[in-house]
């Protein structure tokens, strides 16, 4: 039995975040949403999610950061001068974000730092990926490249090119494969050789992809249906319809349910007809069609996804590690007004904004 708590943030066109707590009845399980927040002016791109901060990236080219234990907002990274594409958090220390200004930058968590502001792409960046050991990531945009980088020295270590524009790239669970989504197809790429492994055809275009084994993927896109797909074998294990309209985000996470066991997982989805529906499946029986065990109609256009899985007792670590945080937001606010390059984190006036919390 876990004291884990999971709670799911979603962001949308119409310029907001919801969250919703996964809360287990007697009989079934319930979304019972917990915040809104409208602090962006334009859509929402990317949610992200490291230990009890998250992070969200709109076109309005800024990143706001919020803290989950406190529910207050902590301030907004002013980097980027472009839309925020993508976001990833690394081991709750270090935060990735690229752009469509084909920035891709790596922050320092904390002091929210600007670590290092790296560009490489000749357009803007659509997705990147964090390896498992944080040492490297991978980046694709517009450019039809895949861009690695060394996470070390902060510098690009080389660049592939591919006949397509990439949409997704992502790791795998243990950083020994990659996954590149051109249009409908997924091609897995092998890190040791850097060949070929496979390619997989949904026969839609593919918008999100979730890993839920090492070599099994969830893939969904401009259809109703999720696939389940064996990179070992080249097939799908199974086909089922989820959604009344587009899936635009799916996320997997170990069950945390009292009567879940080891290998029990929750698998997420967003749609674009307003719907996020929580599924449980088994990692011993993929081929079965996952059990629908949460659903909630939020009758906004779903644009983003991110899980934030907290304890029930909060770690005293995290509340004093807000002080000095807040301290630093601060300080850095009084600098931006002397410049006119907005730069690293901006206080809202006023200070910290409480979320809007649901009763």
């Amino acid at each position: 039995m876990s004291d884990d708590k999971m709670e799911v943030v979603v962001g949308c066109y119409e310029q907001m975040l919801l969250g919703f707590r996964l809360v287990e009845g007697e009989e079934e399980c319930n979304l019972e949403p917990t915040f809104t927040d409208n602090s962006h002016t334009g859509c929402v791109k990317a949610v992200a999610s490291g230990g009890h901060v998250l992070a969200s990236g709109s076109t309005d080219e800024t990143i706001h950061l919020y803290n989950m234990e406190s529910r207050t907002e902590l301030g907004t990274l002013l980097q980027h001068d472009g839309s925020i594409t993508c976001l990833q958090f690394y081991d709750s220390s270090h935060m990735l974000s690229g752009a469509e200004d084909g920035t891709m930058c790596v922050w320092q968590t904390g002091t929210w730092e600007c670590l290092k502001s790296m560009r490489g792409h000749k357009g803007g960046i659509s997705s990147l990926s964090v390896h498992p050991s944080g040492k490297l990531a991978l980046s694709v945009g517009k450019d039809k490249t895949i861009r690695t980088w060394n996470l070390v020295t902060g510098r690009p270590a080389y660049t592939t090119n591919i006949k397509q524009v990439a949409d997704l790239i992502q790791w795998s669970p243990k950083g020994d494969m990659y996954a590149v989504v051109t249009g409908n197809k997924i091609s897995v790429y092998r890190l040791e050789t850097a060949g070929l492994k496979c390619t997989l055809d949904a026969g839609k275009r593919v918008l999100t992809v979730a890993y839920l084994t090492n070599t099994v993927l969830a893939v969904a896109g401009e259809d109703k249906n999720i696939q389940i797909l064996n990179v070992e074998t080249g097939t799908c294990t199974c086909d089922f319809s989820a959604h009344d309209n587009r899936i635009k985000s799916l996320l997997c996470v170990r069950d945390h349910r009292s009567d879940a066991g080891e290998t029990d997982l929750l698998m997420v989805s967003i749609s674009s007809d307003g719907y996020i529906k929580v599924w449980a499946l088994k990692t011993d029986q993929l081929e079965k069609t996952p059990t629908l065990v949460a659903k909630h109609n939020t009758t906004a256009r779903l644009t983003a996804l991110a899980i934030v899985t907290t304890q029930s007792t909060a770690p005293e670590r995290s509340t004093t590690k807000a002080v000095p945080e807040k301290r630093k937001l601060a300080k850095q606010k009084e600098a931006e007004q002397k410049t006119e390059k907005r730069k690293n984190v901006k206080e809202k006036k006023g200070g910290k904004k409480k979320l809007k919390v649901k009763n």
